[in-house]
């Protein structure tokens, strides 16, 4: 059976419907939240540094939204599912480059080396258009491939 790696536009519309996943999961973890915030202020009936307050919160919440889209990516691609619903969607699964399911550990390592991807002026991303497995520079440092079809 022939491996078909998934391509750069697949990936790319994955990506999208990953991200709208994610945006409609905030709007609820982050509506949620700030509902409590906002009942314990006025619970307590804390008149004063309310911009301080919402300062913090709005740090947490950036600490929040990174460990959350981590949890997300590393836990889904770990699955035995081996992809996020954007992927799930398209038919991509992730695999090992030796064709095995990644553990967390590495699809941590595969999501983290998005950053250097991006940082690269997205050439990390784009890098997938143009290697012989469609893999991208974080594919490359994770170990990884997307295929696409049955596996």
């Amino acid at each position: 059976m022939e491996i078909v790696y998934a391509g750069f536009w697949r990936r790319l519309v994955a990506a999208v419907l990953d991200q709208i996943v994610l945006v409609v999961g905030r709007a609820f973890v982050y509506g949620a939240l700030g509902l409590m915030l906002y009942a314990i202020l006025y619970l307590i009936e804390i008149r004063n540094n309310h911009d301080a307050i919402f300062r913090v919160f709005a740090a947490a919440l950036s600490v929040i939204d990174l460990w959350l889209t981590w949890i997300y990516f590393a836990m889904m691609e770990s699955s035995s599912l081996r992809g996020t619903l954007g992927k799930l969607a398209l038919g991509i699964r992730v695999n090992h480059r030796d064709g095995g399911q990644l553990t967390f550990e590495q699809a941590t390592v595969r999501y983290f080396a998005k950053i250097i991807s991006a940082i690269t002026l997205l050439v990390g991303f784009i890098l997938a258009g143009f290697s012989s497995k469609k893999q991208a520079l974080h594919d490359f440092i994770g170990r990884s491939v997307l295929t696409v079809g049955r596996h």
